[in-house]
Protein backbone atom coordinates (compact mmCIF):
# COMPACT_ATOMS: atom_id res chain seq x y z
CA UNK A 1 0.00 0.00 0.00
CA UNK A 2 1.07 3.58 -0.62
CA UNK A 3 2.45 5.55 2.31
CA UNK A 4 3.75 9.06 2.88
CA UNK A 5 7.56 9.11 2.91
CA UNK A 6 9.80 11.81 4.32
CA UNK A 7 12.03 11.74 1.26
CA UNK A 8 9.02 12.63 -0.92
CA UNK A 9 7.97 15.59 1.22
CA UNK A 10 8.96 19.09 0.12
CA UNK A 11 9.20 22.36 2.00
CA UNK A 12 9.02 25.68 0.18
CA UNK A 13 8.87 29.17 1.63
CA UNK A 14 7.99 32.76 0.75
CA UNK A 15 8.19 36.15 2.37
CA UNK A 16 4.95 37.85 3.42
CA UNK A 17 4.02 41.49 2.86
CA UNK A 18 2.25 41.39 6.23
CA UNK A 19 2.19 38.73 8.97
CA UNK A 20 -0.01 35.79 8.00
CA UNK A 21 -0.59 36.80 4.37
CA UNK A 22 0.49 33.80 2.29
CA UNK A 23 1.09 35.20 -1.21
CA UNK A 24 -0.45 33.51 -4.23
CA UNK A 25 -2.74 34.49 -7.07
CA UNK A 26 -5.69 32.15 -7.48
CA UNK A 27 -8.76 33.09 -9.51
CA UNK A 28 -10.73 30.07 -8.35
CA UNK A 29 -13.76 28.59 -10.06
CA UNK A 30 -16.57 31.14 -10.13
CA UNK A 31 -19.77 29.88 -8.51
CA UNK A 32 -22.10 32.44 -10.12
CA UNK A 33 -25.87 32.57 -9.89
CA UNK A 34 -28.36 34.92 -8.30
CA UNK A 35 -27.93 33.46 -4.79
CA UNK A 36 -24.12 33.71 -4.61
CA UNK A 37 -21.79 36.48 -3.49
CA UNK A 38 -21.14 39.11 -6.17
CA UNK A 39 -20.16 42.46 -4.68
CA UNK A 40 -17.34 45.03 -4.44
CA UNK A 41 -15.11 46.48 -1.75
CA UNK A 42 -16.55 49.64 -0.21
CA UNK A 43 -13.11 50.65 1.15
CA UNK A 44 -9.53 49.76 0.36
CA UNK A 45 -8.01 46.72 2.06
CA UNK A 46 -4.32 46.41 2.89
CA UNK A 47 -2.02 43.44 3.20
CA UNK A 48 -2.44 42.08 6.72
CA UNK A 49 -6.12 43.00 7.06
CA UNK A 50 -8.33 40.22 8.43
CA UNK A 51 -11.63 41.81 7.44
CA UNK A 52 -13.05 43.62 4.43
CA UNK A 53 -16.09 45.88 3.99
CA UNK A 54 -18.38 45.26 1.02
CA UNK A 55 -21.13 47.26 -0.65
CA UNK A 56 -23.64 44.40 -0.40
CA UNK A 57 -23.32 41.42 1.95
CA UNK A 58 -26.37 39.68 0.49
CA UNK A 59 -26.35 35.86 0.12
CA UNK A 60 -23.29 35.35 2.32
CA UNK A 61 -22.95 32.08 4.20
CA UNK A 62 -20.26 31.57 6.82
CA UNK A 63 -17.76 29.16 5.30
CA UNK A 64 -18.06 30.55 1.75
CA UNK A 65 -14.85 31.10 -0.22
CA UNK A 66 -14.43 34.43 -2.00
CA UNK A 67 -11.98 35.84 -4.52
CA UNK A 68 -10.96 39.38 -3.64
CA UNK A 69 -9.78 41.41 -6.63
CA UNK A 70 -9.13 40.03 -10.10
CA UNK A 71 -11.56 39.32 -12.92
CA UNK A 72 -15.16 40.49 -12.82
CA UNK A 73 -16.82 37.21 -13.66
CA UNK A 74 -15.02 34.31 -15.28
CA UNK A 75 -14.23 35.59 -18.78
CA UNK A 76 -11.41 38.07 -18.12
CA UNK A 77 -7.83 37.01 -18.92
CA UNK A 78 -5.27 37.39 -16.18
CA UNK A 79 -2.39 39.64 -17.27
CA UNK A 80 -4.38 41.24 -20.12
CA UNK A 81 -7.80 42.33 -18.86
CA UNK A 82 -6.74 41.97 -15.23
CA UNK A 83 -3.55 43.62 -14.00
CA UNK A 84 -4.08 43.62 -10.26
CA UNK A 85 -3.51 41.23 -7.40
CA UNK A 86 -6.27 38.77 -6.43
CA UNK A 87 -6.54 36.06 -3.79
CA UNK A 88 -8.95 33.63 -2.15
CA UNK A 89 -10.03 33.74 1.48
CA UNK A 90 -12.78 32.06 3.51
CA UNK A 91 -15.49 33.96 5.38
CA UNK A 92 -15.54 33.00 9.06
CA UNK A 93 -18.06 35.62 10.22
CA UNK A 94 -20.19 38.40 8.75
CA UNK A 95 -21.67 41.51 10.31
CA UNK A 96 -24.68 41.47 7.98
CA UNK A 97 -26.45 39.25 5.46
CA UNK A 98 -27.91 42.11 3.45
CA UNK A 99 -26.77 45.60 2.48
CA UNK A 100 -23.35 46.95 3.38
CA UNK A 101 -21.40 44.75 5.73
CA UNK A 102 -18.08 43.34 6.90
CA UNK A 103 -16.65 39.94 6.05
CA UNK A 104 -14.21 38.48 8.58
CA UNK A 105 -11.58 36.30 6.90
CA UNK A 106 -9.85 33.04 7.85
CA UNK A 107 -6.38 34.60 7.53
CA UNK A 108 -4.79 37.97 6.69
CA UNK A 109 -4.66 39.36 3.17
CA UNK A 110 -1.43 39.04 1.20
CA UNK A 111 -2.00 42.01 -1.15
CA UNK A 112 -3.40 45.52 -1.31
CA UNK A 113 -6.88 45.88 -2.88
CA UNK A 114 -8.41 49.19 -3.93
CA UNK A 115 -11.92 50.30 -3.10
CA UNK A 116 -14.27 49.02 -5.79
CA UNK A 117 -12.37 45.78 -6.44
CA UNK A 118 -14.58 42.79 -7.09
CA UNK A 119 -15.53 40.22 -4.45
CA UNK A 120 -17.00 37.02 -5.87
CA UNK A 121 -17.79 33.56 -4.54
CA UNK A 122 -15.61 30.69 -5.77
CA UNK A 123 -15.76 26.96 -5.15
CA UNK A 124 -12.37 25.50 -6.01
CA UNK A 125 -8.91 26.31 -7.27
CA UNK A 126 -8.56 26.93 -10.98
CA UNK A 127 -5.55 25.33 -12.61
CA UNK A 128 -6.11 26.65 -16.11
CA UNK A 129 -2.92 28.00 -17.69
CA UNK A 130 -2.18 31.62 -16.66
CA UNK A 131 -5.10 31.58 -14.23
CA UNK A 132 -3.00 31.15 -11.10
CA UNK A 133 0.47 31.98 -9.87
CA UNK A 134 2.25 30.52 -6.88
CA UNK A 135 4.95 32.46 -5.06
CA UNK A 136 5.55 30.02 -2.19
CA UNK A 137 8.04 28.12 -4.31
CA UNK A 138 11.48 28.97 -2.90
CA UNK A 139 13.72 26.32 -1.37
CA UNK A 140 15.53 27.82 1.67
CA UNK A 141 18.67 25.74 1.09
CA UNK A 142 19.68 22.10 0.88
CA UNK A 143 17.89 20.47 3.83
CA UNK A 144 17.13 16.89 4.80
CA UNK A 145 14.87 17.34 7.81
CA UNK A 146 12.24 19.79 9.04
CA UNK A 147 10.47 20.07 12.37
CA UNK A 148 7.05 21.16 11.16
CA UNK A 149 5.14 23.78 13.17
CA UNK A 150 2.24 21.42 13.68
CA UNK A 151 -1.05 22.46 15.16
CA UNK A 152 -0.75 22.03 18.93
CA UNK A 153 -4.01 22.49 20.83
CA UNK A 154 -4.38 22.99 24.56
CA UNK A 155 -7.05 20.67 25.95
CA UNK A 156 -7.82 21.69 29.52
CA UNK A 157 -9.39 19.12 31.87
CA UNK A 158 -11.85 20.60 34.36
CA UNK A 159 -13.18 19.14 37.58
CA UNK A 160 -16.78 19.80 38.46
CA UNK A 161 -17.83 19.06 42.02
CA UNK A 162 -20.75 16.79 42.80
CA UNK A 163 -20.78 14.79 39.56
CA UNK A 164 -19.54 11.42 40.89
CA UNK A 165 -16.46 11.46 38.66
CA UNK A 166 -14.41 9.19 40.94
CA UNK A 167 -11.62 11.77 41.18
CA UNK A 168 -11.29 11.97 37.37
CA UNK A 169 -11.75 15.19 35.44
CA UNK A 170 -15.37 15.88 34.54
CA UNK A 171 -15.07 17.58 31.18
CA UNK A 172 -12.51 19.12 28.84
CA UNK A 173 -12.35 22.50 27.13
CA UNK A 174 -10.31 23.78 24.22
CA UNK A 175 -7.69 26.37 25.07
CA UNK A 176 -5.08 28.28 23.11
CA UNK A 177 -3.32 26.89 20.05
CA UNK A 178 0.32 27.17 19.03
CA UNK A 179 2.50 26.47 16.00
CA UNK A 180 6.26 26.16 16.45
CA UNK A 181 8.78 24.70 14.05
CA UNK A 182 12.43 24.67 13.11
CA UNK A 183 14.66 23.97 10.13
CA UNK A 184 17.86 22.40 11.44
CA UNK A 185 21.28 22.47 9.79
CA UNK A 186 20.71 23.15 6.10
CA UNK A 187 23.33 24.06 3.49
CA UNK A 188 23.44 27.74 2.47
CA UNK A 189 23.64 28.03 -1.32
CA UNK A 190 22.53 31.66 -1.76
CA UNK A 191 21.22 34.69 0.13
CA UNK A 192 17.64 33.37 0.55
CA UNK A 193 17.65 32.42 4.26
CA UNK A 194 20.03 35.06 5.59
CA UNK A 195 17.83 38.12 5.97
CA UNK A 196 14.84 36.78 7.89
CA UNK A 197 16.46 36.68 11.36
CA UNK A 198 17.99 40.13 10.78
CA UNK A 199 15.97 42.55 8.65
CA UNK A 200 15.68 43.85 5.11
CA UNK A 201 17.67 43.29 1.93
CA UNK A 202 18.65 46.02 -0.53
CA UNK A 203 19.82 45.01 -4.01
CA UNK A 204 21.86 46.95 -6.57
CA UNK A 205 23.17 45.69 -9.94
CA UNK A 206 26.69 46.26 -11.19
CA UNK A 207 25.57 48.12 -14.34
CA UNK A 208 22.66 49.17 -16.57
CA UNK A 209 22.12 48.64 -20.25
CA UNK A 210 22.80 51.60 -22.51
CA UNK A 211 20.42 54.52 -21.95
CA UNK A 212 18.78 53.81 -25.30
CA UNK A 213 17.37 50.65 -23.74
CA UNK A 214 14.55 50.64 -21.23
CA UNK A 215 14.49 53.66 -18.91
CA UNK A 216 11.34 54.59 -17.07
CA UNK A 217 9.71 55.68 -13.82
CA UNK A 218 6.89 54.35 -11.70
CA UNK A 219 3.58 55.76 -12.92
CA UNK A 220 1.96 55.06 -9.56
CA UNK A 221 3.31 54.16 -6.14
CA UNK A 222 4.01 50.46 -5.58
CA UNK A 223 3.35 48.63 -2.33
CA UNK A 224 5.31 45.89 -0.64
CA UNK A 225 3.84 42.61 -1.85
CA UNK A 226 2.67 43.91 -5.24
CA UNK A 227 3.26 41.64 -8.22
CA UNK A 228 2.16 44.24 -10.78
CA UNK A 229 3.84 47.62 -11.16
CA UNK A 230 2.77 50.49 -13.40
CA UNK A 231 5.53 52.10 -15.50
CA UNK A 232 5.35 55.27 -17.57
CA UNK A 233 6.47 53.49 -20.74
CA UNK A 234 7.47 50.10 -22.08
CA UNK A 235 10.02 51.18 -24.69
CA UNK A 236 12.43 48.29 -25.32
CA UNK A 237 11.09 46.46 -22.25
CA UNK A 238 12.02 42.78 -22.46
CA UNK A 239 9.95 39.98 -20.94
CA UNK A 240 12.36 37.91 -18.88
CA UNK A 241 14.62 40.93 -18.35
CA UNK A 242 15.62 42.48 -15.03
CA UNK A 243 14.72 45.96 -13.81
CA UNK A 244 16.32 47.98 -11.03
CA UNK A 245 13.83 49.98 -8.97
CA UNK A 246 16.36 52.47 -7.69
CA UNK A 247 14.11 54.08 -5.05
CA UNK A 248 15.55 57.41 -6.24
CA UNK A 249 13.60 60.14 -8.03
CA UNK A 250 14.92 62.71 -10.47
CA UNK A 251 16.50 62.59 -13.88
CA UNK A 252 17.15 59.07 -15.08
CA UNK A 253 20.85 58.25 -15.44
CA UNK A 254 22.34 58.61 -18.89
CA UNK A 255 25.26 56.26 -18.26
CA UNK A 256 25.41 52.53 -17.64
CA UNK A 257 26.67 53.05 -14.07
CA UNK A 258 24.10 51.82 -11.57
CA UNK A 259 22.54 54.08 -8.93
CA UNK A 260 23.34 52.73 -5.45
CA UNK A 261 22.12 55.54 -3.20
CA UNK A 262 18.42 54.63 -2.98
CA UNK A 263 16.86 53.93 0.40
CA UNK A 264 15.33 50.54 -0.45
CA UNK A 265 16.40 49.57 -3.98
CA UNK A 266 15.57 46.15 -5.39
CA UNK A 267 15.81 44.21 -8.63
CA UNK A 268 12.74 42.60 -10.22
CA UNK A 269 12.24 40.20 -13.11
CA UNK A 270 9.66 40.94 -15.82
CA UNK A 271 7.17 38.07 -16.06
CA UNK A 272 4.81 39.70 -18.57
CA UNK A 273 3.72 43.11 -19.82
CA UNK A 274 0.64 44.83 -21.17
CA UNK A 275 -0.02 48.41 -22.23
CA UNK A 276 1.20 50.95 -24.76
CA UNK A 277 4.33 52.96 -25.47
CA UNK A 278 3.19 55.58 -22.95
CA UNK A 279 2.04 53.33 -20.12
CA UNK A 280 2.46 49.70 -19.18
CA UNK A 281 1.63 47.24 -16.43
CA UNK A 282 4.41 44.80 -15.65
CA UNK A 283 3.89 41.52 -13.87
CA UNK A 284 6.82 40.47 -11.68
CA UNK A 285 8.22 37.03 -10.96
CA UNK A 286 8.17 37.70 -7.19
CA UNK A 287 6.29 40.14 -4.92
CA UNK A 288 8.04 43.40 -4.08
CA UNK A 289 10.10 43.47 -0.88
CA UNK A 290 9.62 47.22 -0.32
CA UNK A 291 7.24 50.11 -0.84
CA UNK A 292 8.25 52.49 -3.65
CA UNK A 293 7.02 56.03 -4.30
CA UNK A 294 5.63 57.37 -7.56
CA UNK A 295 8.25 58.66 -10.06
CA UNK A 296 11.20 56.61 -8.78
CA UNK A 297 13.61 55.56 -11.53
CA UNK A 298 13.35 52.10 -13.08
CA UNK A 299 16.35 51.00 -15.16
CA UNK A 300 16.97 47.87 -17.19
CA UNK A 301 19.89 45.85 -15.84
CA UNK A 302 22.91 45.07 -18.01
CA UNK A 303 23.37 41.62 -19.50
CA UNK A 304 25.25 39.14 -17.25
CA UNK A 305 25.77 41.54 -14.33
CA UNK A 306 26.58 40.79 -10.73
CA UNK A 307 24.42 42.03 -7.86
CA UNK A 308 25.22 43.34 -4.39
CA UNK A 309 22.66 42.42 -1.75
CA UNK A 310 23.02 44.20 1.58
CA UNK A 311 21.18 42.80 4.60
CA UNK A 312 20.71 45.38 7.34
CA UNK A 313 18.89 45.24 10.64
CA UNK A 314 15.31 46.43 10.98
CA UNK A 315 13.15 46.81 14.06
CA UNK A 316 10.30 44.72 12.60
CA UNK A 317 11.15 41.44 10.92
CA UNK A 318 9.46 40.12 7.80
CA UNK A 319 7.44 36.96 8.31
CA UNK A 320 7.44 33.73 6.33
CA UNK A 321 4.97 31.28 4.85
CA UNK A 322 6.01 27.62 4.87
CA UNK A 323 4.27 25.19 2.51
CA UNK A 324 4.74 21.44 2.96
CA UNK A 325 3.50 18.90 0.43
CA UNK A 326 3.41 15.17 1.17
CA UNK A 327 3.09 12.91 -1.88
CA UNK A 328 2.66 9.20 -1.31
CA UNK A 329 4.96 6.45 -2.50
CA UNK A 330 2.64 5.61 -5.41
CA UNK A 331 2.98 9.20 -6.72
CA UNK A 332 -0.82 9.60 -6.65
CA UNK A 333 -1.53 13.34 -6.84
CA UNK A 334 -5.10 12.87 -5.56
CA UNK A 335 -3.65 11.67 -2.24
CA UNK A 336 -1.45 14.74 -1.72
CA UNK A 337 -1.45 16.18 1.78
CA UNK A 338 -0.59 19.88 1.83
CA UNK A 339 -0.22 22.05 4.91
CA UNK A 340 0.60 25.74 4.89
CA UNK A 341 1.92 27.59 7.93
CA UNK A 342 1.53 31.37 7.96
CA UNK A 343 3.00 34.32 9.84
CA UNK A 344 6.26 32.61 10.83
CA UNK A 345 8.96 34.71 12.50
CA UNK A 346 12.54 33.45 12.83
CA UNK A 347 12.99 33.75 16.57
CA UNK A 348 16.47 32.27 16.75
CA UNK A 349 18.96 31.16 14.13
CA UNK A 350 22.56 29.96 13.84
CA UNK A 351 25.01 30.48 10.98
CA UNK A 352 27.98 28.12 11.22
CA UNK A 353 30.93 26.56 9.44
CA UNK A 354 33.61 24.14 10.53
CA UNK A 355 36.78 22.66 9.06
CA UNK A 356 36.17 20.32 6.16
CA UNK A 357 32.56 21.42 5.87
CA UNK A 358 30.24 23.95 4.30
CA UNK A 359 28.49 27.11 5.42
CA UNK A 360 25.37 25.92 7.26
CA UNK A 361 22.37 27.60 8.81
CA UNK A 362 19.70 26.55 11.28
CA UNK A 363 16.38 28.17 11.98
CA UNK A 364 16.35 27.02 15.58
CA UNK A 365 12.92 28.35 16.52
CA UNK A 366 10.16 29.67 14.25
CA UNK A 367 6.74 30.36 15.83
CA UNK A 368 3.76 30.80 13.46
CA UNK A 369 0.36 32.45 13.68
CA UNK A 370 -1.80 29.78 12.07
CA UNK A 371 -2.10 26.91 9.61
CA UNK A 372 -4.36 25.92 6.69
CA UNK A 373 -4.55 22.65 4.77
CA UNK A 374 -6.11 20.86 1.78
CA UNK A 375 -8.18 18.23 3.66
CA UNK A 376 -11.69 19.35 2.77
CA UNK A 377 -13.97 16.80 4.44
CA UNK A 378 -14.27 14.37 7.31
CA UNK A 379 -16.71 11.60 8.18
CA UNK A 380 -16.47 11.50 11.97
CA UNK A 381 -19.79 13.29 12.38
CA UNK A 382 -22.42 14.59 10.00
CA UNK A 383 -22.12 18.15 11.22
CA UNK A 384 -19.99 20.68 9.36
CA UNK A 385 -17.02 21.09 11.69
CA UNK A 386 -16.25 24.50 10.26
CA UNK A 387 -19.44 26.39 11.05
CA UNK A 388 -21.34 23.87 13.16
CA UNK A 389 -24.41 23.53 10.95
CA UNK A 390 -25.72 20.39 9.25
CA UNK A 391 -24.83 21.32 5.67
CA UNK A 392 -21.95 18.89 5.31
CA UNK A 393 -18.69 17.66 6.72
CA UNK A 394 -16.38 20.62 6.05
CA UNK A 395 -13.10 20.67 7.99
CA UNK A 396 -11.79 23.57 10.10
CA UNK A 397 -8.84 25.38 8.50
CA UNK A 398 -9.48 23.90 5.06
CA UNK A 399 -8.45 26.41 2.39
CA UNK A 400 -8.64 26.66 -1.39
CA UNK A 401 -5.02 27.07 -2.39
CA UNK A 402 -2.64 26.23 -5.20
CA UNK A 403 -0.91 22.89 -5.01
CA UNK A 404 2.84 23.48 -5.07
CA UNK A 405 4.68 20.56 -6.64
CA UNK A 406 8.26 19.95 -7.72
CA UNK A 407 7.52 21.32 -11.20
CA UNK A 408 6.86 24.74 -9.63
CA UNK A 409 10.23 24.86 -7.88
CA UNK A 410 13.66 25.91 -9.04
CA UNK A 411 15.96 23.68 -7.03
CA UNK A 412 19.46 24.91 -6.12
CA UNK A 413 22.10 24.49 -8.80
CA UNK A 414 24.94 26.58 -7.36
CA UNK A 415 27.84 25.31 -5.30
CA UNK A 416 27.72 25.78 -1.53
CA UNK A 417 30.08 28.06 0.36
CA UNK A 418 32.96 25.99 1.73
CA UNK A 419 34.75 26.60 5.03
CA UNK A 420 38.02 26.21 3.15
CA UNK A 421 37.08 29.29 1.12
CA UNK A 422 36.60 31.44 4.21
CA UNK A 423 38.67 34.19 5.80
CA UNK A 424 38.33 35.30 9.43
CA UNK A 425 39.64 38.62 10.69
CA UNK A 426 39.90 39.67 14.35
CA UNK A 427 41.33 42.96 15.61
CA UNK A 428 42.08 43.91 11.99
CA UNK A 429 44.30 40.86 11.36
CA UNK A 430 43.43 37.60 9.62
CA UNK A 431 43.67 34.48 11.76
CA UNK A 432 44.54 31.48 9.61
CA UNK A 433 43.96 28.72 12.15
CA UNK A 434 40.25 29.07 12.82
CA UNK A 435 38.71 25.60 13.13
CA UNK A 436 35.03 26.51 13.40
CA UNK A 437 32.76 29.47 13.86
CA UNK A 438 29.08 29.82 14.80
CA UNK A 439 27.04 33.04 14.94
CA UNK A 440 23.84 32.91 16.97
CA UNK A 441 20.96 35.35 16.58
CA UNK A 442 18.11 35.65 19.06
CA UNK A 443 15.10 37.92 18.53
CA UNK A 444 13.25 37.01 21.76
CA UNK A 445 10.05 36.64 19.76
CA UNK A 446 6.92 36.26 21.84
CA UNK A 447 3.52 35.06 20.56
CA UNK A 448 0.74 37.18 22.07
CA UNK A 449 -2.88 36.20 22.72
CA UNK A 450 -5.34 39.05 23.17
CA UNK A 451 -8.98 39.42 24.15
CA UNK A 452 -10.61 39.80 20.74
CA UNK A 453 -13.39 38.11 18.76
CA UNK A 454 -12.12 34.94 17.06
CA UNK A 455 -14.05 32.81 14.62
CA UNK A 456 -13.86 29.42 12.94
CA UNK A 457 -11.96 27.64 15.75
CA UNK A 458 -8.95 29.94 15.32
CA UNK A 459 -7.34 30.39 18.74
CA UNK A 460 -3.72 30.75 17.73
CA UNK A 461 -1.61 33.84 18.49
CA UNK A 462 -3.00 37.23 17.50
CA UNK A 463 0.50 38.41 16.71
CA UNK A 464 4.17 37.66 17.31
CA UNK A 465 6.30 40.47 18.71
CA UNK A 466 10.07 40.82 18.57
CA UNK A 467 11.87 41.35 21.86
CA UNK A 468 15.44 42.42 22.51
CA UNK A 469 17.88 41.23 19.88
CA UNK A 470 21.02 39.39 20.98
CA UNK A 471 24.07 38.20 19.02
CA UNK A 472 26.89 35.92 20.05
CA UNK A 473 29.75 34.10 18.35
CA UNK A 474 31.57 30.93 19.30
CA UNK A 475 34.73 29.90 17.50
CA UNK A 476 37.72 27.67 18.02
CA UNK A 477 41.10 29.16 17.13
CA UNK A 478 44.34 27.19 17.06
CA UNK A 479 46.88 29.77 18.18
CA UNK A 480 49.21 31.45 15.66
CA UNK A 481 52.97 31.16 15.91
CA UNK A 482 54.64 32.45 19.05
CA UNK A 483 56.53 35.74 19.42
CA UNK A 484 58.48 37.34 22.23
CA UNK A 485 56.43 38.47 25.19
CA UNK A 486 57.52 42.05 24.47
CA UNK A 487 56.33 41.92 20.84
CA UNK A 488 53.34 43.98 19.66
CA UNK A 489 52.40 41.79 16.68
CA UNK A 490 48.60 41.44 16.54
CA UNK A 491 48.45 38.08 14.75
CA UNK A 492 50.37 36.14 17.39
CA UNK A 493 49.76 33.43 19.96
CA UNK A 494 49.60 36.03 22.75
CA UNK A 495 47.06 38.40 21.25
CA UNK A 496 43.83 36.71 22.33
CA UNK A 497 45.12 36.54 25.91
CA UNK A 498 45.89 40.27 25.76
CA UNK A 499 42.51 41.13 24.28
CA UNK A 500 40.45 39.45 26.98
CA UNK A 501 42.46 41.31 29.64
CA UNK A 502 41.82 44.61 27.86
CA UNK A 503 38.04 43.91 27.89
CA UNK A 504 37.57 46.02 24.77
CA UNK A 505 38.78 49.16 26.57
CA UNK A 506 41.63 50.75 24.63
CA UNK A 507 41.76 54.02 26.54
CA UNK A 508 40.30 56.03 23.65
CA UNK A 509 37.38 57.57 25.51
CA UNK A 510 34.68 56.90 28.04
CA UNK A 511 33.25 53.40 27.88
CA UNK A 512 34.17 50.21 26.13
CA UNK A 513 35.00 50.18 22.43
CA UNK A 514 35.39 46.55 21.48
CA UNK A 515 36.85 45.39 18.19
CA UNK A 516 35.75 44.59 14.63
CA UNK A 517 35.31 41.19 13.01
CA UNK A 518 34.91 40.22 9.37
CA UNK A 519 34.06 36.77 8.06
CA UNK A 520 34.15 36.21 4.29
CA UNK A 521 33.31 33.18 2.14
CA UNK A 522 34.39 33.31 -1.50
CA UNK A 523 33.08 31.02 -4.25
CA UNK A 524 34.62 32.92 -7.14
CA UNK A 525 34.89 36.30 -8.83
CA UNK A 526 32.05 38.56 -7.68
CA UNK A 527 30.63 35.68 -5.64
CA UNK A 528 31.04 36.22 -1.89
CA UNK A 529 29.30 36.44 1.47
CA UNK A 530 30.83 38.97 3.88
CA UNK A 531 29.72 39.35 7.51
CA UNK A 532 30.83 42.60 9.11
CA UNK A 533 30.78 43.21 12.89
CA UNK A 534 29.80 45.88 13.85
CA UNK A 535 27.64 46.81 10.89
CA UNK A 536 29.80 49.75 9.78
CA UNK A 537 33.04 47.85 10.29
CA UNK A 538 34.34 50.29 12.90
CA UNK A 539 34.13 49.85 16.68
CA UNK A 540 34.08 53.01 18.78
CA UNK A 541 33.11 54.29 22.22
CA UNK A 542 29.75 55.88 22.81
CA UNK A 543 26.14 54.83 22.53
CA UNK A 544 25.33 52.39 19.72
CA UNK A 545 28.95 52.38 18.53
CA UNK A 546 30.66 49.46 20.23
CA UNK A 547 31.93 46.35 18.47
CA UNK A 548 32.69 42.84 19.75
CA UNK A 549 33.90 41.73 23.18
CA UNK A 550 35.52 38.47 24.29
CA UNK A 551 33.64 36.92 27.21
CA UNK A 552 35.87 33.87 27.64
CA UNK A 553 39.03 32.52 26.02
CA UNK A 554 40.49 29.61 28.01
CA UNK A 555 43.98 28.41 27.01
CA UNK A 556 43.28 24.79 27.98
CA UNK A 557 45.98 22.16 28.05
CA UNK A 558 44.71 19.15 26.10
CA UNK A 559 46.01 16.47 23.78
CA UNK A 560 45.73 18.71 20.71
CA UNK A 561 48.97 19.26 18.80
CA UNK A 562 48.50 23.05 18.97
CA UNK A 563 47.07 24.93 21.91
CA UNK A 564 43.64 26.19 20.88
CA UNK A 565 41.16 28.60 22.39
CA UNK A 566 37.39 28.33 22.46
CA UNK A 567 36.26 31.93 22.11
CA UNK A 568 32.91 33.18 23.38
CA UNK A 569 32.22 36.60 21.83
CA UNK A 570 29.45 39.11 22.41
CA UNK A 571 28.65 41.75 19.81
CA UNK A 572 26.00 44.41 19.28
CA UNK A 573 25.08 44.29 15.59
CA UNK A 574 26.20 43.12 12.17
CA UNK A 575 25.69 43.45 8.42
CA UNK A 576 25.74 40.77 5.72
CA UNK A 577 26.67 41.58 2.14
CA UNK A 578 26.22 39.03 -0.64
CA UNK A 579 27.65 39.48 -4.12
CA UNK A 580 26.38 36.99 -6.71
CA UNK A 581 24.66 36.60 -10.09
CA UNK A 582 21.15 36.16 -8.65
CA UNK A 583 19.17 39.39 -8.98
CA UNK A 584 15.85 38.42 -7.40
CA UNK A 585 15.31 37.10 -3.90
CA UNK A 586 12.19 36.77 -1.78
Amino acid sequence: MAVYRSDQAQLTISAEAAPGGDPELNSGTLVGGSSDIDTTLSAEANAGDTQITVTDAEDVVVGDFIRIGGPDGAAATIGTDVTEEFEIRRIVHTSATDGAGTYYLDRPLAFYHASGDTVEEVSATNTTSNEFYSYITTVPGVYDSVTLPEFTPTIEPRYLLGTSSNRNFTTAYSGSQSFNGSLPSFVVVDATPLRFPIGKMKTNPSAYLDSSDHTSELQTAAKKGDVWINLKNNTNLDVGGYLHITDETGTAPSSTTAITSGTNPEVVKVQSTTGSSTSTMVQLSQPLRHDHAVDVNVQEVAASPYYTHTIAETFDLDTLTWNVLFRDSSETAANDLQRRYIGGMVDSATLSASEGGMLMMSYDSVPFLDMVHNQEDQTTVGTNLYNGDSTGSGMPRYAIMNKITSSDISFPTTEPYYFSQGAFTLFGQEFARVRNVAISISNSAEPRYYITPRFGRHRGPNEIREGRRAYSMACTVALPDTVASSATTVNSANEIFKQILLEGNYGSGNGLQGFAITLTFTRGTNDTITITIPNDGTAATGLNESGAFILSAPYNVTGDPIVQVDLDILFRNMKIEIVDSNGVYI
